[in-house]
């Protein structure tokens, strides 16, 4: 096969990011494998509208490991070359939109990878995640599309009277956080009956758009539990689904590892395969081939569609490989796109 991996910007690749394995694992298994920075792309004019990049891969040399696979490519040395992105067999689209400069609303001004995707997919590339899936599910409001028992009581708005009014009804302490956030950023916590700041918090929240008011899951005490999911169907490795619990620290409401969160191993339950059997029909309708749900006792905190990650911490967890579980998934696609391209819509690969 030949992959690109679309990513914010190549020189910031780290050997513990979830598309550097990914990399890596279709990389020791043969594949051609390349990196483009979304900043390096383009398109021709005509009516062929050919996406070039100016794309990067390790210089030819023995790579051991991830690590020295990242230090290959992002050297002074790594290959750089123009290259037209139509001819590769998947394009893998890793950069975090949330990176991007914002308009006065609530998106990112522009996400050109989306754009771009558009158009290989029309020329008949897979591209993971599918463009038009990214735009509808990009959004926490995503959550709204799903069963409401899967879901915390939640209120998307801009209004502080409303907010107010959220609070009064729910009776229970609750999280405030941006609609467009990421990261754990501008995140609060309110306690039951507190009126207290509530209107310095909107304020705060609200200067990157829309707010989201959501009920506090009292098992988020326990951490959270990230879940990585392929084709729709749940991650897993000779019997080990891909998925680790996340423990805040003692003086955080957020899990994220980046704050102190700590990760740990953790059974997989019947009742968290049902919610994510739940998300299939969704995910793979909207062409969402990897995504990472985050579960806080029986309900879905975030779907992140964009560039999920765990992949290094469930392999250094449980000893196992998900970075090639998800490629020889890739390859055996691609097969079968090969065979089937001139009868079935590319969409269609998403669901074998």
């Amino acid at each position: 096969m030949r992959l690109c991996f679309v990513v914010n910007a190549v020189r910031t690749q780290r050997p513990t990011y979830t598309t550097a394995h990914l990399a890596f694992s279709a990389f020791r298994r043969g594949h051609d494998v390349v990196f483009v920075s979304v900043d390096a792309l383009s398109q021709g004019q005509g009516d062929d509208g050919d996406v070039q990049g100016e794309v990067v891969r390790p210089r030819p040399g023995r790579v051991r490991d991830t690590s020295s696979y990242i230090k290959a490519l992002t050297s002074p040395q790594a290959v750089r070359q123009s290259a037209r992105l139509n001819d590769f067999d998947v394009v893998f689209l890793r950069n975090n939109p949330n990176s991007g400069k914002r308009d006065e609303g609530d998106r990112v001004s522009f996400n050109p990878a989306i754009d771009f995707g558009r158009r290989l997919r029309r020329a008949g590339v897979m591209v993971v995640n599918d463009p038009d899936g990214l735009t509808r599910s990009g959004s926490k409001m995503y959550l709204a599309g799903f069963p409401v028992e899967l879901r915390p009581r939640t209120l998307v708005t801009r209004s502080l009277e409303r907010v107010r009014a959220f609070l009064r009804d729910l009776d229970g302490p609750a999280i405030i956080k941006p609609l467009s956030g990421f990261g754990g950023q501008n995140v609060f916590y309110l306690g039951r009956g507190q009126t207290a700041n509530v209107a310095q918090i909107v304020s705060t929240v609200r200067r990157d758009g829309y707010v989201i008011v959501q009920e506090f899951l009292p098992a988020v005490a326990k951490g959270d539990k990230r879940v990585l999911l392929v084709g729709g169907a749940v991650c897993s490795v000779g019997g080990v689904v891909a998925a680790y619990r996340r423990m805040r620290p003692k003086d955080d409401i957020r899990n994220n590892m980046h704050v102190g969160g700590v990760r740990k191993r953790s059974e997989f339950t019947d009742a968290e395969m049902r919610i994510c059997d739940l998300l299939r029909p969704r995910l793979v309708a909207d062409g969402l081939y990897f995504v990472g749900v985050d579960l806080v006792g029986d309900k879905i905190l975030e779907i992140n569609v964009f560039a999920p990650g765990g992949i290094h911490n469930i392999n250094e967890l449980y000893g196992i490989d998900v970075g090639t579980q998800i490629i020889r998934d890739l390859e055996r696609r691609v097969e079968m796109r090969a065979v089937y391209r001139d009868d079935l819509a590319p969409h269609i690969f998403m669901r074998a």
